[in-house]
């Protein structure tokens, strides 16, 4: 069987996790991961090798992601191409996207040795995300 593009960079998000040692469990339910039962990730990749990476929700994912994030904790991993990935509470997420009827699209800007700024629809995150944080989403 075929590796897909989309497992090759999940695979190196939950990799870079699973080297943490927090990583307990992993269960998958398309299109989620539940971590150690606690945490709810959803992972986005962009293959584009340099900043802008930009990220599609679509509407049924928009709502998916809001019900869910009622239920447990959720992250969104905005997986930059190779340079790493910027980790997006789901508040945060709900601040620059007003779940709609239509495809909001997300961008995610990083300047060498900066952090990621993340912009949406509905407005720019207040603060930027350090590429850090990414591995540290366990210990929240």
């Amino acid at each position: 069987m075929a590796l897909k593009k989309q497992e090759f960079y999940e695979g190196a998000a939950l990799h870079l996790l699973a080297r943490t040692g927090n990583v307990r469990g992993v269960r998958y339910d398309p299109p989620l991961f539940c971590l150690n039962d606690r945490l709810l990730l959803h992972l986005k990749y962009s293959t584009k090798g340099r900043s802008p990476w930009g990220f599609t929700f679509l509407p049924e994912e928009q709502v998916l992601l809001r019900d869910k994030a009622r239920t447990m904790p959720l992250v969104i991993g905005l997986i930059c191409g190779s340079d790493g990935v910027a980790a997006v509470p789901y508040d945060a997420f709900n601040a620059i996207v007003e779940v709609g009827r239509s495809a909001a699209h997300i961008a995610c800007y990083r300047s060498h040795g900066e952090h990621y700024a993340v912009t949406g629809p509905a407005g720019r995150l207040s603060r930027k995300i350090p590429p850090s944080n990414w591995p540290r989403i366990l210990e929240f």
